[in-house]
């Protein structure tokens, strides 16, 4: 319980600094952050997060780079939409959801990775707890601070 209030206050505390430093200091901070919240909630032994964590950040870096594509690629679209064909129209969009498929087909591939390295019950928290980030980093962003994560509420709950 004390590694979770720590976490927290860490986590509070990192967020009422960010709106004095730069873009690319506030991601690195939210993946720092992504990194402690994970470990924590998911009690991983030194041994596990040894195998874990280059498995994970792997997968989240060309998870990241898709995304990044998808959006470059959506983003050119939309801006453009007036000067294109309609073949040209229907192959962008064809391309946009050609990056869904990819994003599954990746998540696919790094489930079996995760399943090797981790048990299916900490996968499965996993999961649950990538969610649980999420939620806690919307409601930072909408100013509602911690005031709705605490140690009572069954979605935020160690188990």
């Amino acid at each position: 319980m004390n590694k979770f209030f720590i976490t927290l206050i860490f986590l509070i505390a990192s967020f009422s600094v960010m709106g004095q430093i730069s873009k690319q200091e506030k991601l690195e901070r939210i993946k720092a952050q992504k990194v402690a919240f994970i470990t924590n909630r998911l009690e991983l032994s030194s041994a596990e997060a040894q195998e874990f964590w280059p498995v994970y950040n792997e997968f989240f870096r060309k998870k990241e780079k898709l995304n990044n594509d998808k959006k470059a690629a959506s983003r050119e679209l939309y801006q453009n939409w007036k000067s294109y064909s309609e073949d040209e129209k229907t192959q962008l969009l064809d391309e946009l959801i050609a990056f869904r498929l990819k994003e599954a087909t990746l998540g696919q591939e790094y489930h079996t990775k995760l399943k090797e390295v981790l048990s299916i019950d900490k996968l499965m928290k996993l999961y649950n707890v990538e969610n649980q980030f999420k939620t806690f980093l919307l409601k930072q962003i909408k100013g509602q601070g911690s005031r709705d994560i605490n140690p009572s509420n069954r979605n935020f709950q160690r188990k």
